[in-house]
C-alpha cells in the first residue's frame, strides 16, 4: 500500500482522497513504497567446488578455478577471491604432484 504525502497514513488504491486528512490523492503526491535493500549476488558454485578440490589436494582445482573466474566475470556473481585462492592452491598441488612423481620415478627415497 502507498502512503499519503500529507499525513503518511496508509492509502488504498481505490481512494481518491485520504480519509484521515482529506488531501486529494494524486499519483505524484503518493509516496512510493520503500523497497528492501537489493539482494546480494549469489556465490559462484564453481568457485566453492574449486576451493574444496584445492583443499583436498586435487590439481583439478586449476580447471574449476579458471572456469569459475571466467563465469564470475561474465555473470557478476561473488567469489572471485575464492576462485583465485583455489587456482593458486591448484597450481601448488600440481607442482607438488609433479615433484612426487619424479621422485618416485627416479627411485629416490
Amino acid at each position: 500500500m502507498s502512503t499519503c504525502a500529507n499525513c503518511s497514513a496508509e492509502l488504498r488504491p481505490a481512494w481518491k482522497f485520504c480519509i484521515y486528512c482529506g488531501t486529494r490523492v494524486v499519483p505524484a503526491a503518493v509516496r512510493p513504497e520503500v523497497s528492501e535493500a537489493p539482494a546480494r549476488p549469489r556465490l559462484n558454485l564453481l568457485a566453492v567446488l574449486a576451493l574444496a578440490l584445492a583443499i583436498v589436494g586435487g590439481f583439478p582445482a586449476l580447471i574449476f578455478g579458471h572456469l569459475a573466474m571466467s563465469q564470475i566475470k561474465r555473470t557478476g556473481e561473488r567469489g572471485m577471491l575464492v576462485a583465485r585462492i583455489a587456482t593458486v592452491l591448484g597450481y601448488l598441488w600440481l607442482v607438488a604432484w609433479i615433484v612426487l612423481l619424479f621422485r618416485w620415478l627416479s627411485g629416490a627415497s
